[in-house]
């Protein structure tokens, strides 16, 4: 073998140790990418499996000690009193962390606790107090590290070493990424228990609730939820009604309610609107018992054509409600009755006294004493008129007074000697109803008026007119009676309101009664006009 051969082999042998290095070197970087890789899945494996805040920092202290080569670390906050607070630590004392809390605490108003910066370096802190904490903990240097996620931040990770230090461009970027994937699990874990908080408090209020909160499913006639009030009413489970499935109307709603109800949510189904919609049907509970609701639901879920799928719904038990409503329905009908007896017997026993008094005045032989007696009777006979019609009325405390003065009016007129073409009599009333009181005492002022222009308006004429008007003003909703003749008027030198008549003082009390002005005219005839309201 020449030299030049032996130089040219060493060569090549030196280049393939070389390349042998290289590609060693580049193996073990890579099996260390892959080792980082892997104990980085296994590090967001467990963050994402961590059940508790507390669990993600111990999680977090566990990989960034590691990283950072130390064994010791913590997890600080500063709470809203501006309180430091140790979430989790490793290999710290309890004496260093409460010497530390008690220093932020009394010089929270001197030190910005401002986030830094990721650091690059672990060093002591300026403040000489907290040199000596650190080195009576045996700490030469610290590095802080900010847990930040979309401008919140959540905390520090406080790494300590032994001395100071520089930190590697690999262990930077590592160590971000762990803070990173903290901060996220962090966020997320705190939504979840925010989301978990705000579902068990509207679960509390639901099912404290005393009635059936829920959500049907209207293509389906399923139930979605249903909170547990619905147990103690009926007597089923929220897991027993959802079972129920598409059988759940038939099974629970009364028969005789089920068309109803299934038209209901029909309407509700093609509704365009959010209004709410009610309705009252009864239900059979787990013990075969009928029980009345009063239901409101509202959209809740709808379908890309715009029909609604789902409601969600409150329905109440009324059947309590309905029980009184019952009785008071009954009772009110046996009222009506009592009342309608009363009615009829009142007037039975006035039209008794009518016919005394006629019995009576066969005997009387007076012409005044007979007058008198007729007067009497014509008023009798005006209550019984009121009595008669309460009695045939549906509403036992009103009268349709339009009706009553026809009437009234019409006995008057023909209890005369008149014919209608010789005193014409005119009504003009707006249908007005009255209670009974009033009722009375206006027939009782019709009655001695009418009777007064019948006896004294038209001695001598063969014709006249009486008008009676009865209106309510649209205005002040004060009622006016007006009675007027065009007879002869009353004579002048008689005072109406101070005459010795017992018609006009009869009058004069009823309408005190009434607390009713009036007004006498006789410039053309008699008029009285009353102005009262109904009390």
């Amino acid at each position: 073998m020449t030299p030049k051969v032996g130089t040219q082999l060493q060569e090549v042998n030196l280049n393939l140790v070389q390349t042998i290095a290289d590609q060693q070197i580049t193996e073990d970087r890579l099996n260390l990418q892959l080792t980082r890789l892997r104990l980085m899945y296994d590090f967001v494996s467990a963050l994402n499996a961590a059940q508790t805040i507390n669990e993600i920092y111990q999680i977090a202290l566990n990989g960034i000690c590691p990283a950072l080569h130390t064994s010791r670390a913590a997890v600080v906050v500063v709470d809203h009193r501006h309180r430091l607070k140790y979430q989790e630590s490793i290999g710290i004392s309890d004496r260093y962390k409460r010497l530390v809390k008690d220093f932020f605490y009394r010089f929270k108003d001197e030190i910005k606790l401002k986030t830094s910066l990721f650091p690059n370096c672990a060093a002591l802190p300026s403040d000489r107090n907290l040199q000596k904490f650190l080195l009576d903990e045996k700490i030469g240097a610290i590095a802080r590290f900010p847990l930040e996620y979309e401008n919140r931040n959540l905390g520090d990770i406080i790494a300590y070493f032994d001395s100071p230090r520089h930190f590697t461009a690999e262990e930077i970027q590592l160590t971000q990424t762990i803070i990173t994937y903290v901060a996220i699990a962090l966020t997320r874990k705190e939504a979840e228990i925010a989301l978990k908080e705000s579902q068990q408090f509207i679960q509390r209020i639901a099912d404290t609730t005393p009635s059936i909160l829920y959500i049907f499913d209207i293509e389906e006639y399923r139930n979605i939820y249903c909170n547990q009030s619905i147990t103690s009413i009926l007597g089923y489970t929220p897991q027993q009604i959802q079972s129920m499935d598409r059988f759940l109307l038939k099974n629970v709603v009364h028969p005789h309610d089920l068309f109803k109800v299934m038209e209901h949510y029909q309407q509700i189904r093609h509704s365009q609107t959010s209004d709410l919609f009610v309705i009252e049907y009864r239900m059979i509970d787990a013990e075969g018992d009928c029980k009345w609701f009063y239901s409101q639901e509202t959209g809740f879920l709808r379908n890309p054509d715009g029909t609604i799928k789902q409601t969600i719904g409150c329905a109440s038990d009324i059947t309590k409600l309905k029980e009184v409503e019952t009785r008071l329905q009954a009772s009110l009908v046996e009222k009506e009755v009592l009342i309608r007896e009363v009615h009829h017997r009142v007037k039975n026993n006035l039209s008794v006294i009518d016919s005394l008094l006629s019995m009576q005045a066969r005997y009387v032989h007076d012409d005044q004493a007979l007058r008198l007696l007729l007067d009497s009777q014509r008023r009798i006979h005006t209550m019984a008129l009121i009595h008669e019609q309460l009695y045939q009325s549906h509403d036992m405390g009103k009268v349709d007074f339009c009706e009553y003065l026809h009437r009234l009016t019409t006995n008057l007129y023909s209890s005369t000697n008149f014919n209608s073409e010789q005193v014409q009599l005119k009504l003009d009333v707006n249908p007005i109803i009255l209670n009974i009181d009033t009722a009375i005492s206006l027939g009782l002022i019709v009655n001695e008026l009418l009777t007064n222009c019948f006896k004294h308006a038209f001695p001598d004429r063969p014709n006249g007119l009486i008008e009676v008007i009865l209106q309510k003003s649209a205005i002040d909703q004060n009622l006016h009676l007006i009675i007027q003749d065009d007879g002869i008027g009353i004579p002048k030198n008689i005072d109406s309101r101070e005459t010795d008549s017992l018609g006009l003082r009869l009058v004069k009390i009823l309408a005190q009664q009434l607390r009713a002005s009036f007004d006498v005219s006789t410039e053309a005839g008699t008029s009285f006009h009353f102005t009262f309201q109904e009390n």
